[in-house]
């Protein structure tokens, strides 16, 4: 078995935390330091107002949100999207107060993508599923791999 201190040791990465601060200031200033995240809370604010939603589906959808902040779907799905995706994730726990009739047509009424919302669903149940198998005891023995890995494509 292959430490990962002793395999770190051998590998040498041409750059080093300065280098990639210099780098990170470059992209800021090409961006114009415009990095803007709009955040889904105040999409589930309003529609927890205008839906009449239990308080845990609202306390349920935004520990969804939170969870979504790990993942790079703020940058890639509107904060629209990720708050109905993290409504329904937190109905599906929940089963609300809606009947099955009347949540399908609040969902139709909402004039939204389907698939970019099922799709944030989906991430997220992945995210999900990969945090249950995540087990600490193997983390040192994949990190050995990874580093293995690295230097063999050195």
């Amino acid at each position: 078995m292959v430490l990962v201190g002793d395999v770190s040791s051998e590998i040498r990465f041409p750059y080093d935390v300065p280098d990639v601060a210099e780098c990170e200031s470059y992209l800021l200033e090409e961006m114009k330091f415009y990095l803007v995240v709009y955040h889904p809370y105040q999409v589930l604010i309003d529609i927890h107002e205008q839906a009449n939603m239990p308080k845990a589906s609202l306390q349920a959808a935004w520990s969804i949100i939170n969870d979504s902040f790990k993942t790079d779907m703020v940058f890639v799905y509107p904060p629209h999207v990720i708050a109905i995706a993290a409504l329904f994730l937190s109905r599906v726990v929940d089963q609300g107060n809606q009947s099955d009739v009347e949540a399908q047509q609040w969902y139709a009424d909402l004039n939204v993508d389907v698939t970019d919302v099922l799709q944030v669903v989906n991430e997220l149940l992945a995210v999900y599923e990969v945090w249950t198998g995540y087990v600490d005891e193997k983390m040192p023995d994949m990190v050995s791999r990874y580093i293995a890995d690295i230097a063999a494509s050195c």
